[in-house]
C-alpha cells in the first residue's frame, strides 16, 4: 500500500498538478492539505474520474485537509476529540492491514504554523500541538496502530533546516514547537523520513521568495511518523522532488510511504 502526503496550496490552483501527479504516482491513499476551499469547492469529479473517492474537510480561503483513497474509507474524526478548534486541520479514517489485528488509525493534519512567535498565533500552535499530543497518547495506550502524515509546520532540528540562523525566531523551529515534537516522537513513533532516507537535505518545502527551490534552500516540515507496529511493515520512503519543479508549483513536494500490506 502506498500512501502520499502533499501541502498541494490550494486544490483549486493546483488541480492540474496533483491529476499529473496521480497519474504517475498511483498511491492508494493521498493526505492533502492546505485546501483552501470548503466541500462544495472541491474538485470531487476530477478525483473520482482518477478511480478515488474523496473526504474533505474543508474551509474558505484557508487551511482544509482531505484523504483520497482508492477504496472506501470510514473518516472517524474531522477534529481533535475534545478541541473546539474551528479551523480545518484534521481528519482521520482507519485501514485495514492484513498483518495486524487492529486497523490502522491513518491521520492527516495541517499543523498550525504559528508566526510570528509573539503574537497569539504562536500560542495556538502550541496548544494545538498539546491538544494533539493528548489524543495520540489516549490512542497509543489502546495499542492502537498509528500512521500521521501532513505538513506539521516543524522543523525537528537544526539538521532540517539549510539555515539554522535564518529561523532561529521562526515558530517552526522554536524551542516550545520542537519540545512538542518530540513528545510526541516519544510516545514510540518512528519519523519515517529521517529514519528510512539517508541524506542530510532531505527538505519538503523551498518557499517562493529569493529562489529558495532554485538555490536548494529547503527545510523538512512535511512527515510521516508511524507506530513501532506499523514502521515494522515500511518498505519505502520516499521524497517526490519533480512537483516542485513544474510551473506555478506548490512550494510543498509530495513524500509518499510503502507500507507492507
Amino acid at each position: 500500500m502506498k500512501i502520499s502526503t502533499w501541502n498541494v496550496n490550494s486544490i483549486n490552483a493546483r488541480i492540474e498538478h496533483l491529476v499529473k501527479f496521480i497519474k504517475k504516482d498511483q498511491s492508494d491513499i493521498y493526505l492533502l492539505q492546505e485546501l483552501k476551499t470548503v466541500q462544495e469547492g472541491f474538485p470531487h469529479n476530477q478525483i473520482k474520474d482518477l478511480g478515488y473517492d474523496c473526504y474533505v474537510n474543508g474551509q474558505k480561503a484557508w487551511n482544509g485537509v482531505a484523504i483520497l483513497t482508492k477504496q472506501p474509507a470510514k473518516i472517524t474524526n474531522l477534529k481533535i476529540p475534545d478541541y473546539d478548534d474551528e479551523n480545518a486541520r484534521f481528519i482521520e479514517c482507519d485501514i485495514e492491514n492484513s498483518k495486524l489485528k487492529k486497523k490502522i488509525k491513518l491521520i492527516n493534519i495541517y499543523l498550525p504554523n504559528g508566526n510570528p512567535i509573539d503574537t497569539e498565533k504562536f500560542e495556538y500552535k502550541i496548544n494545538w500541538m498539546k491538544k494533539f499530543n493528548n489524543y495520540i497518547l489516549y490512542l497509543r495506550k489502546s495499542m492502537t496502530p498509528i500512521i500521521i502524515g501532513g505538513d506539521f509546520n516543524v522543523i525537528p532540528s537544526d539538521a532540517d533546516v539549510y539555515s539554522p540562523e535564518n529561523y532561529k525566531n521562526d515558530a517552526c523551529a522554536h524551542p516550545k514547537t520542537r519540545e512538542q515534537f518530540r513528545i510526541l516522537i516519544n510516545m514510540g513513533f518512528t519519523d519515517l523520513v529521517k529514519y528510512f532516507i539517508d541524506g542530510n537535505t532531505n527538505w519538503t518545502f523551498w518557499g517562493y521568495r529569493g529562489g529558495g527551490w532554485q538555490k536548494g534552500n529547503g527545510l523538512r516540515i512535511d512527515h510521516f511518523l508511524a507506530s513501532p507496529e506499523v514502521t515494522d511493515l515500511i518498505k519505502n520512503v520516499k521524497i517526490n522532488r519533480e512537483p516542485r519543479g513544474w510551473d506555478k508549483a506548490s512550494d510543498h513536494t509530495p513524500v509518499t510511504i510503502e507500507v507492507n500490506n
